[in-house]
């Protein structure tokens, strides 16, 4: 998520800056109280948007890159575009598929007890 909030700065959306905290899983930082606040399931990656009244917390890869596309305007096209509709088919192919692209590809290439 950190690189579309890149992304958005490098348009020149100043409100996009962001503060990103270490979350040690050998430690199971992910545990506190203070990230489960943010997220519930105590997975990354984890937002919690402080720039308005009340706090917004949203967890889940597509769910952050989402909100953080609807909130700047930019990325995702408009509600009732045929164009929103292939964004977002990509996008949850995305999430969908990248954990055994990358990371389960590694759990099973190094970890995994038995090879597959």
């Amino acid at each position: 998520m950190t690189v579309l909030l890149e992304e958005l700065l490098e348009l020149g959306i100043s409100e996009a800056e962001y503060d990103a905290w270490l979350i040690n899983i050998s430690d199971g930082t992910q545990f506190s109280s203070g990230f489960v606040g943010i997220n519930p399931n105590s997975k990354i990656p984890a937002l919690a948007d402080h720039s308005g009244e009340t706090t917004v917390r949203v967890f889940e890869s597509g769910a952050i890159m989402l909100y953080l596309a609807e909130k700047f305007g930019h990325f995702v096209p408009a509600v009732g575009s045929p164009l929103r509709a292939e964004c977002l088919s990509w996008l949850f192919w995305n999430i969908g598929s990248v954990p055994f692209l990358g990371g389960g590809f590694g759990h099973f290439y190094a970890y995994a007890p038995r090879k597959v």
